[in-house]
């Protein structure tokens, strides 16, 4: 059902008159041949107007296979506009369908619950919420999703394929299966192709974005030692390089924009609803949340003052304007992200997290207590070189800590939240 491996056959006849399924079905068919034309003479205004949201969605999956994203996501958008509260499951698993064919995960996963309140015990809002989970990475509750779909209806091609994936999905570096899932995997697959299913929907892509994230803090981290180590060309030359990734992003993201039809904010905002939604309802969810952002709290120190005092340990104290500008940055650093929590999960989550927390607590004092030491040792003037050494160890070593407690936290804290679901 993901929309990137095909869509399963999940657009026929659902909510749609006995004359208009059968145009749903040469629909299909007109499309696989790619006579668009054709396929959007079927699907006019008439058709559109006689079959409500359904009609709108059949549009736009026509639309996203010809890869006019913002045409489709607006046939998408309309379709949920006019849903009433009495809508069958059925359409807002299409629109989840069209929004991943869209790479619009973090929105289908809003219509995938959705479809999942309105229909429990049904099985292909569980196959939706399976392919959602994998695109966002989330494995275990991918799983969680194709096994209820598998319970539900083991003789569905569909639902044993999206266990498959979903397994497949957790697979190691070298492309295998953990141990403990290949007896479960095989199986999947032997019934999946028993009913009929593609062998190549079986295996489930592992997150590009991920694989990207850890180039990216890989080619950062270069940067950042090349400012340290190297002369003051090297500095201007790397901190360029760090400048370039950032207008790559935007680049990247200014054209997603325009392809998908959304803008980069509303994409943002969309996923933050979502992201609160969930965490509402998930307090594991808030912990692991929560380890992230305690891993990032000893970054701006770090890649501020603790550059400060090692170079000064290494070449010399810096000039006091200097060392106050890259103070500066660090606190504004910290200020940003602060701020950054709270705008993306919310003033409650903050609340918990920095005030009501003693770790959180712990960790913004010890953050600016060292911003201000180094400042404070620069102030002196004469300071030797085994003290400038201590401070640049005390950075490293605070971050290297806050790095193990956040990874440990939140290792156990997404083994609790696995045996919950």
């Amino acid at each position: 059902m993901d929309g990137g491996e095909g869509d399963g056959g999940a657009f026929g006849a659902a909510d749609l008159p006995d004359d208009d399924a059968s145009s749903g079905e040469r629909v299909h068919g007109l499309v696989a041949q790619g006579r668009f034309t054709e396929a959007h003479a079927l699907v006019g205004d008439a058709f559109v107007e006689r079959n409500g949201s359904a009609g709108y969605l059949l549009r736009a999956w026509i639309l996203a296979q010809e890869k006019r994203g913002a045409e489709a996501r607006e046939a998408v958008d309309w379709a949920l506009a006019i849903a009433g509260p009495l809508e069958a499951a059925d359409v807002f698993v299409l629109a989840g369908v069209v929004l991943l064919s869209l790479d619009e995960a973090h929105a289908a996963l809003t219509v995938a619950l959705r479809a999942s309140g309105i229909d429990p015990g049904g099985w292909e809002p569980s196959v939706l919420l399976s392919d959602v989970y994998r695109r966002l990475g989330r494995v275990p509750d991918a799983v969680v999703a194709a096994r209820r779909a598998v319970a539900v209806a083991p003789h569905e091609a569909e639902a044993q394929v999206a266990l498959a994936r979903s397994l497949s999905s957790g697979r190691s570096l070298f492309g295998r299966v953990p141990q403990r899932h290949r007896p479960e995997h095989q199986a999947a697959v032997e019934r999946a192709l028993m009913l009929g299913a593609d062998p190549g929907q079986l295996v489930g892509a592992r997150g590009g974005a991920m694989a990207g994230g850890f180039v990216l803090a890989l080619f950062w981290g270069i940067q950042l030692y090349r400012m340290e180590r190297g002369g003051p060309w090297q500095f201007v030359a790397a901190g360029v390089a760090l400048l370039a990734t950032f207008v790559l992003i935007a680049v990247v993201l200014t054209v997603g924009s325009r392809r998908s039809g959304t803008s980069a904010r509303a994409r943002l905002r969309g996923i933050r609803a979502t992201t609160r939604t969930e965490m509402a309802g998930d307090d594991w969810l808030w912990r692991i949340s929560a380890a992230h952002v305690g891993a990032a709290l000893p970054v701006p120190p770090l890649v501020t003052t603790g550059l400060v005092a090692d170079r000064a340990w290494r070449d010399g104290p810096w000039p006091l304007w200097a060392v106050a500008a890259m103070t500066g940055t660090g606190v504004a650093g910290e200020l940003l992200l602060l701020g950054g929590v709270r705008w993306w999960f919310g003033p409650e989550f903050s609340r918990r997290a920095f005030v009501y927390s003693w770790q959180g607590r712990f960790q913004l004092v010890v953050s600016f207590a060292l911003l201000a030491a180094t400042t404070a040792l620069a102030a002196r003037g004469d300071v030797p070189r085994a003290t400038w050494a201590d401070l640049a160890s005390a950075h490293l070593t605070w971050a290297i800590l806050a790095w193990i407690a956040a990874l440990l936290f939140a290792h156990h804290a997404q083994t609790q939240r696995d045996r919950a679901l």
